[in-house]
């Protein structure tokens, strides 16, 4: 098989499990909204938004570490080194619980979820980062089949519990969110056995290989925070001036154009490692063709967008019913927003290649400061439809602030790519 072969086999393989991950979801949408109330379907979603947030604090971003070393594993102890990220990822959820304790009173007031589902959504995000450990390292690896399996599995048993409990036992908005509880947790269980077992990880870890991943996932710390508030404080803000009901409706909206950013997450996973490779012969040929398929690339993903936009409210009366139709005005701005994360993740390739995670987080810090002022005003204007309105405008500030910085790091022919006798 060429590498060419094997780029186009990788990525459908990523398609599809991030088409089951998405897909699944969808499926349970028509149920779960005819089965929530808007409000309850809020607190549901705001659950979900709270582990995403511990979720940038949980394990410190060493997965991305461990995914970055195996690149370099025949010149240093790989094992060693992934242990060491379990241990950071240890200490750092032991941190997040102290931290969740201590804040609790704002905390419920501002998410409006009970301390024990805010604990709860702690232990999701060690799981999760437990699970990214494994896959990251397999994506590097290039084992994109054995990624694809454990995350089907995941959105498998995600979709059996949540509509068991909620179905079934009738748990209401806890059923969802127990039912994502349950299926990391369980999975996160098979991730561990098998970084052991495969001698992808091994202890006791190292102080000097602690103290590398976190010189390597402490800087983007405030990247993948910043970045966090970028995808989140606008549900934040809804709750607060809209209430959980329009929190719920939103949710809704992001759920439908979320499809185009599975999409593009998955893409990304597969053609990273290719890219990572490439770029270090210092081909200008085959730069000039990389760009000027990237181009291309930034102009599907935007037409992609703008049909999502088209077709909102008839997508809408099929998934989630009548009375979440007025998210139908927010999806295009929602589709163009992850059509813009889309394109980011075309250019930071570059900026993790020369490793200046420092720089990032202060392009990111800046899209998510853009992000929530254009928020606290949009919002009041505009209802969710601002919220929406401001989300896009962050993303854009990150891929044009992203891309400025990747052309600093590793110089590509841009410019030249646009010219009609350049020849590749």
């Amino acid at each position: 098989m060429t590498r060419r072969h094997g780029l186009v086999s990788a990525a459908l393989v990523y398609v599809v499990a991030s088409g089951v991950s998405a897909g699944l979801p969808f499926l349970m949408l028509p149920v779960l909204t005819r089965v929530l109330e808007p409000a309850a379907y809020g607190l549901a979603g705001m659950f979900t938004v709270m582990v995403a947030l511990f979720t940038s604090v949980v394990g410190v971003n060493t997965h991305g570490a461990a995914g970055m070393r195996w690149f370099d594993r025949e010149s240093m102890d790989l094992p060693r080194y992934v242990a060491a990220c379990m241990v950071i990822g240890i200490a750092s959820t032991a941190f997040t619980l102290l931290a969740v304790l201590l804040l609790a009173p704002w905390l419920k007031e501002w998410t409006q979820l009970p301390l024990a589902w805010l604990l709860v959504a702690v232990l999701v995000a060690a799981a999760q980062f437990v699970l990214q450990l494994q896959l990251t390292l397999w994506q590097s690896a290039a084992l994109a089949w054995q990624y694809g399996a454990l995350r089907i599995a995941q959105a498998v048993l995600d979709a059996i519990a949540s509509l068991g409990l909620v179905l079934v036992l009738h748990f209401g908005w806890e059923g969802r969110a127990g039912g994502v509880a349950l299926a990391n947790v369980a999975v996160a269980a098979v991730a561990f056995v098998l970084l052991l077992g495969g001698r992808w990880m091994r202890f006791p870890a190292r102080r000097d290989d602690v103290r590398a991943a976190l010189r390597f996932g402490l800087p983007l710390v405030p990247h993948l925070a910043s970045g966090m508030v970028l995808a989140l404080f606008d549900r934040f803000l809804i709750a607060g001036t809209l209430g959980m009901a329009s929190v719920g409706i939103y949710m809704v909206a992001v759920q439908v154009g979320m499809a185009m950013g599975l999409v593009t997450d998955a893409f990304n996973r597969a053609y990273a490692p290719w890219l990572l490779e490439t770029i270090k012969l210092q081909d200008d040929q085959r730069d000039l063709r990389i760009v000027r398929w990237t181009y291309g690339y930034f102009v599907a993903l935007l037409a992609a967008a703008l049909l999502a936009g088209l077709f909102a409210e008839p997508l809408l009366r099929l998934l989630a019913g009548e009375q979440y139709l007025a998210a139908a005005p927010a999806i295009l701005w929602i589709a163009l927003g992850y059509a813009f994360g889309g394109m980011y993740f075309m250019v930071t390739n570059y900026v993790f290649y020369v490793g200046r995670t420092g720089s990032l987080a202060l392009v990111t810090f800046t899209a998510g400061a853009v992000n929530v002022v254009a928020a606290l005003f949009l919002v009041r204007s505009h209802g969710i439809v601002g919220a929406a309105q401001a989300a896009l405008i962050g993303k854009i500030v990150l891929f044009a602030g992203t891309w400025w910085l990747s052309q600093r790091c590793r110089p590509m022919p841009w410019g030249r790519a646009l010219a009609p006798g350049a020849k590749a």
